[in-house]
């Protein structure tokens, strides 16, 4: 029976799984462990990243046959000092909004990549690159998302939401005595 689904196997086309981290080492850390994971279950994976993330992913993803494509980040973000891409390099968390949003511009770049890419058969993208679900859609590629926050921060947000708490009065205090 074994042999059986061993050569099953064998005509299976091997799926070709694109993630994109955001450029946080918290976000892309697990990512990349996704990738050997992936890579042990002979998927064939690409990497997306930027040209000063890729030292990083390429030493986490060394002696793997995973293939990494670098984008370009976006140049003269304000508060964001040029070659800044990844935000343990901000030189402030006042900084994250513009880098996040900063991204965006990215989507041009990551659409050609796709045009030239062999046919992906799913996007892992980070929760911060939501423009990248728009992209994959274009191409009818499915799209899952990863958010780098645990289980138990996103569970008390969503109750959070769920039961208003931030609806009530002000949160803020009065200075007056």
């Amino acid at each position: 029976m074994a042999s059986v689904r061993n050569e099953e196997d064998s005509c299976q086309p091997h799926p070709h799984v694109l993630l994109f981290p955001f450029m946080a080492k918290g976000h892309t850390i697990p990512l990349l462990r996704f990738a050997r994971l992936l890579l042990h279950r002979n998927a064939s994976v690409t990497v997306v990243t930027t040209p000063a993330n890729r030292p990083f992913v390429t030493e986490s993803l060394q002696n793997t046959t995973a293939s990494i494509i670098d984008l370009p980040f976006p140049a003269n973000v304000p508060d964001v000092p040029a070659g800044v891409e990844s935000t343990d390099q901000l030189p402030s968390m006042s900084s994250f909004y513009k880098f996040a949003s900063a991204t965006v511009h990215m989507q041009p770049h990551f659409e050609r990549m796709l045009e030239s890419l062999p046919s992906v058969s799913f996007l892992v993208s980070d929760g911060f690159l939501w423009w990248t679900l728009h992209a994959a859609s274009k191409f009818g590629i499915p799209t899952l998302v990863f958010y780098g926050l645990s289980s138990y921060f996103s569970a008390v947000c969503r109750e959070a939401v769920m039961t208003g708490i931030f609806n009530g009065p002000s949160l803020t205090t009065s200075q007056s005595s």
